[in-house]
């Protein structure tokens, strides 16, 4: 568990098994603030910059803009970063539909005191756009009473569509120097020297391409990976080979290679490159039977070896027995080439993936590779809807906890961390979640939630996590655990649940929210003294005392009691004990029920102002004044 500063964090494995997908040293949001600092170490500066950090600075709150390709997002991180730290947190704003029709698709209750928010809409629909941009004014009001700080990327398209208010905020971020760029990453990675004094031509005509900035940093990685294999010059040739489009080296590959079995083999080379010869060899032969080629009919004995085949398609067996193209990017070129070019392929490839991943020998790694450049394939023709519906197959009821569940996991990891599907994804999922799911995909969801979307998309993460918990059959708890872990991390996240308990609209989760509640109830720090928040905790206590038995409140209201009488503080003690009482609407079991338990376990002289919240609020319940017959009620 972590400590309020976030600094470590367990996640806690509730399933009995080993968990699906990575589980994080630290909390999503120290994930968030490392990427951010290693972004700021790696960042080039561009043209524009400083002016948009004095804006950010004097007014609370930048809006930039420019090319796509141009690291605009980048830049905004990077503002925010720079900025002082001297109190809130930095997380990344995810506006979505409202789930209520009075909800906001930017709540004023995510701004913190000195946070500093990212609001990136650069892949934002028409329709987002035009809803966060009605509200923005409202949110800026609230940034600046908080002492925040927020910046926007906006959409490129719709500059000229900002409102003249906000022009003033508004700065365009030109593109950085790419030498600078390039050798920043290479700085990084100690690869050591200037690179425009050491690079070769054909590095000089590449920069000339002003290639997007994300390809300059994927470059930058490849020259450091090509070290140790001759000078610098070398490097660069090796990585530029890497980048280089193979398209016509595939398509002159694929007219040489004209049987079905030998083509279902480059596919298959091509997608589980990297992965061992034993299962390359069980994958073609699932691939031909389910493609309809014909099979080698000679006797086993004059089949061409594995090793033979595979020189035919590009390809060849290391040392250690694993597949792997010669040619650098042949591989994802030659799926990609597949997918496009044959797209009758597509159905027998989804049937096959679903018979490959339980192949045996096909290890952990292998099978994320697989399954994440299958999803790749999906969204490049945006087949989103292909992947979800394997996602329901491998996580039915009737289905093992085997490689299925874990490769469920991984397309919907993948498609959250998409930078142009990552929404359709959280559609699917707060859908799923706001059902009953059964247990192999609620399984699936509670890990994506608090390891993949809790680190870019907090408050989304957090909702899901909410429908899940409250729909969860019982006796289950995997949801319910996993939501209480996460807010427990941060009290922004704290304050948010319990907004959402106290204010759910719908009286079919009451019940189910007040029992959550119960496992939320505490208080750190001054959580209490703030109205809306004590108003909050008022609505779910009275839930509590309403719609669950005696024996299952009792409990709580003696640890919370219980935490009272530890805190310095006389205006906190008093909002803890008011909170209780007014929750209890003064009904006499209740309250008799709070100070029985207060006498036994808190110290006399909580007790005794306890019992003087309670006689006050049962004086003023029976000295109100009757209401007069005469006047209709309104």
């Amino acid at each position: 568990m972590s400590d309020r500063n976030g600094d470590s964090y367990t996640v806690h494995n509730y399933f009995g098994d080993p968990p699906l997908l990575k589980t994080p040293k630290v909390t999503p949001r120290r994930v968030a603030e490392d990427q951010l600092i290693n972004l700021q170490r790696q960042f080039a500066r561009p043209p524009g910059i400083n002016d948009a950090y004095d804006v950010l600075v004097g007014e609370h709150t930048v809006i930039v803009h420019g090319e796509p390709g141009s690291g605009r997002s980048s830049a905004a991180q990077v503002l925010l970063c720079e900025l002082p730290r001297d109190g809130g947190t930095y997380h990344e704003l995810t506006p979505e539909k409202p789930e209520t029709p009075s909800g906001r698709w930017l709540s004023p209750d995510l701004v913190g005191g000195r946070d500093r928010m990212l609001l990136d809409l650069s892949s934002a629909d028409d329709r987002t756009w035009q809803a966060v941009h009605s509200e923005l004014s409202g949110f800026r009001h609230e940034v600046l009473r908080k002492g925040a700080f927020l910046a926007i990327v906006l959409p490129h398209q719709s500059r000229e569509q900002l409102s003249p208010q906000f022009s003033q905020f508004s700065r365009k971020i030109g593109r950085p120097n790419t030498w600078e760029a390039v050798n920043r990453h290479l700085w990084l990675a100690e690869v050591e020297g200037n690179v425009r004094d050491l690079a070769p031509s054909a590095l000089h005509t590449y920069l000339d391409t002003a290639p997007p900035m994300r390809d300059l940093a994927r470059l930058a990685e490849r020259i450091a990976a090509a070290r140790g294999h001759g000078d610098f010059a070398a490097w660069c040739e090796a990585a530029l080979a890497a980048q280089t489009d193979r398209t016509s080296d595939v398509a002159e590959a694929l007219r040489r290679v004209r049987k079905g079995r030998e083509r279902a083999l480059f596919l298959t080379a091509a997608m589980l490159e990297g992965a061992r010869a034993e299962v390359v060899h069980r994958a073609t032969n699932l691939l031909v039977q389910e493609a309809g080629s014909a099979h080698d009919d000679r006797p086993l004995l004059e089949h061409k070896s594995l090793s033979v085949r595979l020189e035919t398609v590009g390809a060849e067996l290391g040392s250690d027995s694993r597949v792997r193209f010669t040619q650098p990017h042949f591989a994802e070129t030659a799926r990609d080439y597949f997918w496009a070019n044959l797209p009758d392929v597509r159905e027998p490839l989804s049937t096959w993936l679903k018979q490959a991943v339980r192949l045996r020998d096909l290890d952990e790694t292998d099978l994320a590779n697989l399954v994440v450049r299958f999803t790749d394939l999906c969204l490049s023709t945006g087949e989103s809807e292909r992947l979800t519906a394997l996602v329901e197959q491998w996580t039915q009821d009737s289905a093992h906890r085997t490689t299925e569940v874990l490769a469920a996991a991984h397309v919907l990891q993948r498609g959250v961390e998409h930078e142009q599907w990552d929404a359709e994804f959280r559609s699917k999922i707060y859908t799923w979640s706001t059902g009953r799911p059964p247990k192999h995909l609620r399984e699936v969801l509670v890990e994506v939630c608090t390891k993949v979307m809790s680190i870019h998309h907090p408050e989304p993460a957090l909702v899901r996590l909410h429908h899940l918990a409250r729909n969860e059959p019982h006796p289950g708890v995997v949801a319910r655990r996993a939501l209480l872990d996460y807010v427990s991390q941060d009290v922004r996240l704290q304050r948010r649940l319990l907004a959402r308990l106290a204010t759910a609209q719908s009286e079919r989760y009451h019940r189910a929210d007040a029992d959550l509640f119960l496992d939320l109830a505490g208080f750190p720090d001054n959580f209490l003294l703030a109205a809306p928040t004590r108003e909050w905790l008022t609505t779910c206590w009275r839930m509590a005392f309403e719609l669950l038995t005696p024996q299952r409140w009792t409990r709580c209201t003696a640890n919370w009691l219980a935490t009272a009488d530890q805190v310095d503080g006389e205006a906190l003690v008093e909002a803890a004990l008011n909170i209780l009482v007014d929750a209890s609407d003064a009904r006499y079991p209740v309250l008799s029920r709070i100070y029985a338990d207060a006498r036994r376990n808190v110290s006399p002289g909580l007790a005794s102002r306890l019992l003087q919240s309670i006689n006050t609020a049962q004086r003023a319940r029976f000295t109100r004044p009757a209401p007069d017959p005469e006047v209709s009620p309104s």
